[in-house]
């Protein structure tokens, strides 16, 4: 299934459902909700927490629709088969599912408490109701990676022939780029706010993890790639810590070529594969580096073939300082 309007289509149907059970919950229980509603609830399970049932409604689908449309948007932009994004569509399924029972929930424990005391500082919804979510959403999310199918890794990209870069007796010379990840950039703040609603409308507990992580995704989507007689060294664009180094004695030879960040490596981040490993934080063209250890590692960056090539003089500078031969290729 490539056809982009479809793949978008499949992405974003748990989305769609779970809000449309939300507002059809919402108007079956309309009559019965009190107002304000309970949305917080400690480990204890009684209500300690209370928004207007208008302003609850509204939250509940702000956070399904915004979860939604970024899925959707990365489905549509990947240009890949819906097998290639699985883990994707599984987590959006799986996430949808959660999130609409749990909005359901404290709209049918708010009635049902209502039927009998208008209070809703009386309203209760027991922690075994998040196992019931998790159990929606473990199904959910197998149907989810069952819609995307299967869909085998496309072949890396060929690797451009080992270039040099014409480097004078003691001249010195350094590279640098900043590359930034627009998919990391949508999902870290669509992360934050979800996690901040979570908070706000059931508890802390439930929506404080899903806020520091898309903090620390904002704070991962971007960085500095830079080569010079050190090797290669990938840090933060505005601090310098944490910092990834990879010295030089310990590159055989640096080559550049085009990667899929689904296709090749599984996602965004720092990816880990079987003897290959990297920074991937998008599509594109990739610095690639054999190391002495037999192994590869890839990082994502416009231009990677002048980094390839400096590296590549760098190494064999330093190979003649050494009194080493330097490498025919």
């Amino acid at each position: 299934m490539h056809h982009p309007l479809r793949r978008t289509l499949v992405v974003a149907l748990p989305f769609v459902l779970a809000c449309a059970a939300v507002l059809t919950t919402y108007a079956a229980l309309h009559d019965r909700l009190p107002d304000p509603l309970a949305t917080h609830f400690p480990a204890s399970g009684k209500a300690d927490g209370f928004t207007s049932a208008s302003s609850f409604l509204w939250v509940a689908i702000a956070v399904l629709a915004v979860q939604g449309a970024v899925f959707a948007v990365i489905a549509h932009r990947s240009g890949r088969g819906l097998g290639s994004l699985r883990l994707m569509v599984a987590l959006g399924y799986g996430e949808s599912a959660l999130l609409g029972y749990l909005f359901s929930a404290t709209l049918f424990a708010n009635a049902n408490a209502n039927a009998d005391v208008p209070d809703a500082a009386d309203v209760r919804l027991p922690m075994w109701q998040l196992a019931v979510a998790l159990a929606c959403a473990l199904p959910a999310a197998a149907v989810g990676r069952l819609l995307a199918g299967a869909d085998a890794p496309p072949a890396a990209g060929p690797a451009d022939q080992p270039q040099r870069l014409p480097l004078g007796k003691g001249e010195v010379a350094s590279w640098t780029r900043t590359v930034t990840s627009r998919v990391l950039l949508a999902t870290g703040p669509a992360l934050a706010g979800a996690g901040a609603a979570l908070a706000f409308t059931e508890s802390p507990g439930s929506g404080l993890p899903m806020a520091v992580m898309g903090v620390i995704v904002v704070s991962l989507s971007g960085c500095r790639v830079t080569v010079d007689r050190r090797g290669l060294t990938v840090s933060p664009p505005v601090v310098r810590l944490p910092r990834l180094r990879v010295p030089l004695g310990r590159i055989e030879e640096a080559t550049s070529r085009q990667v899929s960040a689904y296709g090749d490596f599984g996602g965004w981040g720092y990816r880990i594969r079987a003897g290959r490993r990297g920074l991937v934080l998008r599509s594109g063209d990739a610095l690639c580096l054999r190391l002495s250890t037999g192994k590869e590692f890839v990082v994502t960056v416009d231009d990677a073939r002048t980094a390839a090539a400096l590296l590549n003089t760098l190494i064999e500078r330093a190979a003649r300082g050494a009194g080493r031969p330097a490498d025919a290729s």
